[in-house]
């Protein structure tokens, strides 16, 4: 179905668009045209005002909505991060776990499988640590911080948790 949404500053991705409308035909963009030539016959939305912009993915996602993602390494505790993030306009998200102990990345990891299929938005896992230079440690607990192992790399890569990213 057809339908056009108008009356919003419209941000395209370079710049931000007055007087646009915003097309879409099903569940894609068909066309960005000036308002005064919006297609006949299109039901209209008018926005009332407010910036129209695509969603924003974040790679990095501690946590959201009082969730720390370490502390409820769970399928539930995700849904809750990522409802918290969508309310502010994002679409997809990595949640990121950080060094911590191995029982606690293995939960994240199960999580974050089961999330990819269940949670909408949730395209992977992010798991920062625990395979760095304990010298640049930062902020990351110096006890759990150890080198990448072959069983590392199996166990995180059986997950199949969609996209990974490994900081």
């Amino acid at each position: 179905m057809r339908q056009v949404l108008f009356g919003a500053r419209l941000f395209d991705g370079v710049r931000m668009l007055d007087d646009a409308a915003l097309v879409i035909d099903g569940q894609r963009i068909a066309a960005i045209v000036p308002e005064a030539k919006r297609p006949d016959g299109a039901p209209c939305r008018d926005l009332g005002g407010g910036v129209l912009a695509p969603g924003l993915i974040d790679a990095q996602v501690n946590g959201g909505g009082g969730v720390l993602f370490n502390d409820i390494p769970t399928v539930e505790g995700i849904r809750t991060i990522a409802e918290a993030h969508r309310r502010d306009g994002t679409t997809g998200l990595l949640p990121t776990v950080v060094t911590d102990a191995p029982d606690v990345l293995d939960a994240a990891l199960a999580a974050g499988c089961a999330a990819v299929k269940t949670v909408p938005g949730v395209l992977g896992i992010h798991i920062e640590g625990p395979f760095i230079d304990s010298r640049r440690a930062g902020a990351h607990w110096p006890a759990y911080i150890r080198p990448l192992t072959e069983p590392d790399v199996a166990r995180i890569l059986a997950a199949k948790a969609g996209a990974m990213l490994i900081t």
